[in-house]
């Protein structure tokens, strides 16, 4: 099967992830988790924003969708709020192309000459969840919350020196299923940096599990270095990214839908 099946270049925009080249980086350092309130926990963990402008990243990507295993290479350039660019390319050809705004995505794969214009409607499908937006998007790839948490919604236990919080309807979905309502638990470091996010649809049985590792300092910003995807539904598919390079310059992010090319049906 094609390498670039147009399916893929998702995964790839789902988990790019951060840098740290020109700057030196080292790990970030462990710390130990106390006793604390939800609302404190959260709070500090919605803190942890990025102040970059303009950040350049190259990575590794291995997916396995559709019984299908892939090993791809990606470069991820990022305008901080703005725009999310992605060039994938396999034994140093260029093979799919996509730019993400707070508008929509686009994008389009030179294999079977396809493109696709749309809204977020094709993370949401991808993901198999209704809540992904631009910004949303940007933290799920940058390792930060990326989704809606309240304090007094959640519980908190201390777990092998981590945060996990609990919906506290869990038991109830999980018996009563709501539609738009998801059995949540999140684990954050004591650095209180997001270490998984694991997102359960009682009504349809879906899980969306994304994990972050081997998080890093760069300069003054913070990333996790690897990302994990693993969406379980009707297949188990997986998405892993590993960051190898990243630099805080702006790039030149050409973008265009070549002619001739056709609509992709996957958003039908």
């Amino acid at each position: 099967m094609n390498p670039y099946r147009f399916h893929l270049i998702p995964s790839f925009i789902l988990l790019f992830g951060l840098f740290f080249a020109s700057c030196k980086s080292a790990e970030v350092t462990t710390t130990e988790a106390v006793d604390m309130k939800t609302a404190a926990i959260i709070q500090k963990a919605f803190a942890q924003k990025p102040t970059f402008t303009h950040l350049n990243i190259q990575s590794k990507i291995n997916t396995d969708i559709d019984d299908v295993s892939t090993s791809l290479n990606g470069r991820i350039y990022i305008f901080n709020g703005k725009k999310i660019w992605v060039n994938v390319s396999k034994f140093g050809i260029n093979g799919a192309r996509a730019e993400i705004t707070p508008k929509g995505f686009k994008a389009y794969e030179k294999i079977e000459r396809t493109y696709i214009d749309g809204d977020f409607t094709y993370f949401n499908r991808l993901l198999k969840v209704d809540f992904i937006d631009y910004d949303k998007l940007q933290n799920l790839l940058l390792g930060r919350v990326f989704v809606e948490m309240k304090p007094a919604d959640f519980q908190t236990e201390i777990i092998q020196n981590q945060y996990v919080l609990n919906y506290k309807e869990n038991a109830v979905l999980k018996n009563n299923p709501k539609p738009g309502k998801y059995i949540q638990t999140y684990t954050f470091g004591a650095d209180f940096y997001l270490r998984e996010a694991l997102l359960i649809d009682p009504h349809s049985g879906m899980e969306l599990s994304v994990s972050y590792s081997n998080w890093i300092k760069v300069g003054k910003e913070v990333f996790p270095k690897n990302v994990k995807i693993i969406v379980k539904d009707k297949k188990t598919q997986k998405v892993e990214l590993e960051y190898n390079n990243f630099t805080f310059e702006q790039i030149n992010t050409p973008f265009e839908i070549p002619s001739g090319y056709k609509p992709n049906a996957i958003l039908k």
